[in-house]
């Protein structure tokens, strides 16, 4: 539910308040408005560092009852774990470095700097290193001066004695100030150090949710002071005042907090170049709801909420997308298993389970309605298939063209000769039938089943457009025109193309009627459309000529449900198949679970994005405002 804004000016005595802010913050529901021109405060410093600890905090697995004892406070406990970070950082550099160093020169072995040195002043020589690539040392003639020492990767080294310092032609000097044994010392200790600094950081990590404690009272006296400081002053800064946005249902909660303090409010008037904020209250399944909205836009203040609206249709068509019972089921399965995991899940987490919940079940009931289950085929006189609401309908299709003669029966009659016998719509369908390696199948009822589903589509189609044309039907009279028009292409252009429907086959409306109804509401609703939108917005009611096109072309969209079920279907009837082939016990069942897996990791994919985007750009389209910015009023975060 979105709640109404009012625009109130508080004013009072200096003395009072802190004290009013104080119990603005505690009752958390006004978002106070501060001069545009004046300057934000900056984050405090103390808050930046609880932000850094709590990202150093959280690339470790924290255990909430190991709390190491100590003496710190939580803000010197962050401070401790940011300064640990970049000594531990420091260290990891300085091993990279000796790593690389060690390499370097562990070819020439261990030594003794200080002994090297005492022989070059006893022997006035000077020792150096050297190395060069081994092709041309290859070439190089042999000198006294030169101690071949080894080759590796491709280059040949070298110790030199000589009397003086020397370079030689295409050689590199290699300066060792520490010898590889020093530094093996220095890498050994390091290592202890760091890991030393792991396990004390590891241990700080299990403070992670007091952290994020410290942090939220941060940021409440933050806010707290921001609000103080949008205040402006007057008679010689003894009244402050300060604007503010008021949810209409919290007028008397404001009024009340001010009873008891040198402190006024009055309503003041929204200003056209105000921004009003979007004020959100939703429980349950709406706040479940709201969270799928948030994901494309913030809806206007001057939306209707469509947060109930967005969960119904989004778990409806993420079941008509998945459309298997079995994959539901185990949807369902996997989601209380979160649940018994994580039984102390808060917020958006646990939000999010509940619509997994609300999906699985979803998928489940459309799989028991159409007798989807992992793929599997069930005859037209299977107890399963004649219980489901889609081989109802198939039956139903079979016994109208059967009773017709027509040609979709004489096009049956010519493939499968045997439903000449058929005295009902279910025999006409066993009737039609192959026979197959894998056993026997019916093709003519898996293509009155495919058409029934097709159909079911665009009428779900037409039903969600319709809904968004009605929610906004006050703002854009054009809209009942639109319905309309929708009602009466569905009634007329099957008979273009020499289709049977829904509406045909259970009696409900002839062919010949639903023909001409559906002409004249075609065309009635566009003329309807068209006057209405004249009336209420003049001229520029042309532009609602556009509108035939877009909302064809909508309801067509909505197609894609069918497509991306049927795809579904097709791959799990596809792996099914491995039995058939028999390529043995094990590879079968592997064949069978992995394509399933990839099955139902497509028809996540495929649910959550089609599910959403129906939703937010063909439904939106028509009844949804956004580019709004959330309330946010002055409260203290929970922890």
């Amino acid at each position: 539910m979105i709640v109404d804004l009012q625009k109130y000016l508080v004013f009072g005595a200096k003395n009072d308040m802190d004290q009013f802010f104080a119990l603005a913050q505690k009752g958390g529901f006004l978002e106070f408005i501060g001069p545009s021109r004046r300057k934000a405060l900056e984050l405090p410093p103390a808050a930046k560092t609880f932000l850094a600890a709590i990202k150093i905090a959280k690339h470790y697995p924290t255990h909430p009852y190991e709390v190491p004892a100590s003496p710190l406070t939580i803000f010197q406990v962050a401070e401790s774990i940011v300064e640990m970070k970049k000594t531990l950082e420091a260290l990891q550099e300085e091993e990279r470095i000796l790593v690389a160093e060690i390499a370097r020169i562990a070819i020439f072995g261990d030594f003794s700097r200080q002994e090297m040195n005492e022989i070059e002043v006893e022997s006035h020589r000077v020792f150096q290193f050297f190395c060069m690539k081994s092709s041309l040392a290859s070439k190089m003639a042999p000198n006294p001066e030169l101690i071949y020492i080894g080759t590796e990767y491709d280059l040949d080294y070298f110790v030199s004695i000589a009397h003086e310092k020397v370079q030689y032609p295409k050689m590199i000097e290699i300066v060792i100030d520490r010898p590889v044994g020093t530094l093996r010392n220095r890498l050994f200790e390091l290592r202890e150090e760091i890991a030393k600094i792991e396990t004390d950081l590891r241990s700080f990590a299990n403070t992670l949710p007091e952290l994020q404690s410290g942090l939220l009272d941060v940021l409440d006296q933050h806010h707290l002071k921001m609000a103080k400081h949008n205040v402006t002053w007057d008679l010689n800064q003894n009244l402050f005042a300060i604007e503010a946005w008021v949810p209409k249902n919290r007028i008397e909660a404001l009024h009340n907090l001010c009873t008891h303090l040198n402190v006024e409010c009055e309503e003041i008037s929204i200003e056209t170049k105000d921004r009003v904020p979007t004020c959100i209250e939703n429980k349950g399944a709406g706040k479940v709801g709201e969270d799928l909205v948030l994901i494309f836009d913030t809806p206007s203040h001057t939306d209707k909420d469509p947060s109930l609206w967005v969960l119904i249709f989004f778990s409806l068509f993420f079941a008509m997308i998945a459309s298997d019972a079995g994959y539901g089921f185990l949807f369902l399965l996997a989601t209380l298993c979160i649940k018994w995991k994580f039984p102390d899940l808060r917020g958006t987490a646990k939000r999010l389970v509940k619509l997994s919940l609300i999906v699985s079940v979803a998928t489940i009931l459309w799989g028991v309605a159409t007798a989807s289950y992992f793929g599997l085929s069930f005859s037209p006189r299977n107890p399963i298939q004649k219980t489901s609401f889609l081989g109802y309908l198939s039956k139903k299709k079979a016994d109208y063209h059967l009773a017709q003669k027509d040609d979709v029966y004489e096009e049956a009659l010519k493939t499968y000769p045997a439903i000449k016998e058929a005295k009902s719509g279910e025999d006409l369908l066993l009737a039609a039938k192959k026979e197959e390696k894998r056993g026997v199948s019916y093709p003519l009822f898996e293509e009155f089943s495919n058409n029934v589903l097709l159909e079911i589509s665009l009428l779900v189609g037409i039903l969600h457009i319709s809904l968004s044309f009605l929610r906004y039907l006050l703002r854009n009279w054009a809209g009942l025109g639109w319905i309309l028009f929708m009602v009466g292409g569905y009634l007329y252009f099957p008979s273009l193309i020499h289709a049977t429907v829904i509406v045909n086959f259970l009696q409900w409306i002839s062919k010949p009627a639903a023909e001409q109804i559906g002409f004249q509401i075609l065309f009635g609703g566009l003329g309807i459309a068209l006057l209405a939108a004249l009336i209420q917005k003049g001229w520029r009611a042309l532009q609602e000529l556009f509108h035939g096109v877009q909302v064809f072309a909508d309801v067509l969209s909505y197609l894609r449900l069918y497509a991306l079920a049927f795809g579904g279907m097709v791959m799990a009837h596809t792996f099914n198949d491995a039995i058939g082939f028999n390529p043995g016990i094990f590879l079968t069942v592997m064949i069978i679970l992995g394509g399933h897996a990839i099955n139902i990791a497509l028809c996540l994919m495929g649910g959550v994005v089609h599910g959403l985007r129906l939703n937010f750009l063909e439904w939106f389209h028509y009844s949804f405002e956004g580019n709004g910015r959330l309330f946010n009023p002055l409260k203290i975060h929970k922890k």
